[in-house]
């Protein structure tokens, strides 16, 4: 049988200094900066998808607006064109504002290159010719 027998020794490496690996250090420095630029890339291309994307919704939000609008548009034509409808107009001049046709010699035409006159309807003009006439 054989004794093995160990013998520790104590070893104090604290006044050692290390030399820098240059190599390792630049070969470590390359691969971050290629890290780093792989992943700029890659938040580049995140970016701008995510701007189609964005730019999509706004086409969208655009053309539903625009389809909205254009119904509206339709909407007040359609209004316009029966508020302006002249029976409508004459029948609520008649009943709601108790308007009637001119009786003959009530209308009064005038042109435009016509000197202006107004013609003598037979009715007093002013207040001394109504008390006169009482």
């Amino acid at each position: 049988m054989a004794i093995e027998v160990h013998f520790e020794k104590r070893i104090n490496n604290l006044n050692l200094i290390r030399e820098a690996d240059t190599k390792h250090r630049r070969e470590y420095f390359g691969v971050t900066c290629l890290f780093g630029a792989f992943l700029l890339c890659l938040l580049f291309y995140g970016w701008q998808h995510y701007q189609w994307i964005q730019n999509g919704y706004r086409i969208e939000a655009a053309q539903k607006k625009q389809q909205q609008l254009s119904e509206m548009g339709r909407q007040l034509r359609l209004e316009r064109a029966s508020l302006r409808d002249p029976a409508r107009i004459d029948g609520i001049a008649r009943r709601e504002l108790g308007m009637i046709l001119p009786q003959p010699g009530q209308l009064v035409t005038f042109s435009a290159d016509a000197p202006l006159t107004i013609p003598h309807s037979g009715a007093p003009e002013n207040q001394e010719q109504l008390a006169a006439k009482r």
